[in-house]
C-alpha cells in the first residue's frame, strides 16, 4: 500500500499540467452534488488540482495532501469546470473561481498509515460560494462515529454503498487500436457508487470497479479530497488509490473520526 501511495504521488506530479477530468466509470453529476468543487493550487512552483466539498458558506473540506504547503488556491463549483485561472497559457475565466486559503491537519506527514491517516484539510474561501453560484447547497457532515456502525455490521460490509464525487481523470479502453486504457481529461464533475470493503482506524476502504455489480466505478487522480457520501452526508474525503489505472481499492480519510473532528472544529460548527 505504501508503494501504491508513492505511485499516486508520482502520477499526480506528472499530471499537474493536465486539465482536470472525471471519476472512473460512474456518470456525469450535473446538479446532483453542486457543493462538490474543483480546487486549483500551486505547490513548489507547479500547478495541481484536487476536489473538495462545501460544508459551510466559506469552508471547503478536502484532503491534507491537497492543502499542505499549497498557495494561490482557487475553487470553482461549475459542473463542467473551466481551465485554471493560474495556467500560464490559455488560463480559465477568473470570474468562475473564488480564491481561498488552504489549511492542512498539522498531524499530516505524508506517510501512509491507515490507522492514523491524518489526511484532512480545508480551504477557507475569501467570500461565500453563493456569491458566484446562487443556487449552491451545503453538504452536511456525517455525525461523530458514523462509520463505526458500519464496521459493527453483520458481515455484509460490501452491501454498504457510498457515493464518490469528484473531478479526477479517468481511464477508458479505446474503441479501436491498443487495448491499453487511455487517460481522459474533460473537467466534468462525476459521481459513482462504491461499495464498502472495510473500516479501519482513520480510513474507509472501498472496492472500486465499473464492472462490479455492486457499484458503478471509482475515484482517480484529481479526485483527491473529493466527497465520499453516505445518505447525503460527507463521511470521507478521497485519500489514496492502489492501482495505476484506478480500479480495485481506494482509501478515504474519515471526516467523522475524533481526530478529524478536532481539526475541523477549528473552522466550522460540527453536527
Amino acid at each position: 500500500m505504501r508503494r501504491a501511495l508513492a505511485c499516486l504521488a508520482i502520477a499526480a506530479t506528472s499530471l499537474a499540467a493536465l486539465p482536470a477530468a472525471a471519476i472512473v466509470g460512474g456518470v456525469e453529476d450535473g446538479d446532483q452534488h453542486p457543493g462538490v468543487g474543483l480546487i486549483y493550487f500551486h505547490r513548489d512552483g507547479d500547478l495541481y488540482r484536487c476536489s473538495g466539498t462545501l460544508v459551510e458558506p466559506t469552508v471547503v473540506v478536502t484532503a491534507a495532501h491537497c492543502t499542505d504547503g499549497s498557495t494561490d488556491v482557487h475553487v470553482t463549483f461549475d459542473a463542467a469546470a473551466v481551465r485554471s485561472p493560474l495556467a500560464t497559457t490559455n488560463p480559465g475565466d477568473p470570474s468562475r473561481f473564488i480564491g481561498g486559503t488552504a489549511h492542512a491537519d498539522p498531524a499530516y506527514t505524508g506517510g501512509f498509515k491507515i490507522d492514523t491517516l491524518d489526511d484532512i484539510g480545508v480551504v477557507v474561501l475569501d467570500r461565500p460560494a453563493s456569491d458566484v453560484w446562487p443556487n449552491i447547497t451545503l453538504t452536511p457532515l456525517a455525525t461523530a462515529g458514523a462509520a463505526d456502525g458500519l464496521r459493527a455490521g453483520n458481515g455484509r460490509a460490501g452491501q454498504t454503498l457510498f457515493t464518490a464525487v469528484g473531478y479526477g481523470v479517468r481511464f477508458e479502453h479505446p474503441t479501436d487500436g491498443p487495448a491499453k486504457p487511455a487517460l481522459v481529461s474533460d473537467r466534468i464533475r462525476r459521481n459513482a457508487t462504491v461499495p464498502l470493503q472495510m473500516v479501519r482506524g482513520e480510513t474507509i476502504k472501498t472496492a472500486e470497479n465499473a464492472n462490479d455489480s455492486r457499484g458503478t466505478g471509482g475515484t482517480c487522480f484529481g479526485d483527491s479530497g473529493g466527497a465520499l457520501l453516505l445518505d447525503g452526508r460527507l463521511i470521507g474525503v478521497t485519500a489514496w488509490g492502489a492501482s495505476q489505472f484506478c480500479i480495485g481499492v481506494s482509501g478515504y480519510q474519515r471526516t467523522e473520526s475524533a481526530h478529524a473532528r478536532a481539526f475541523l472544529s477549528q473552522y466550522l460548527a460540527l453536527p
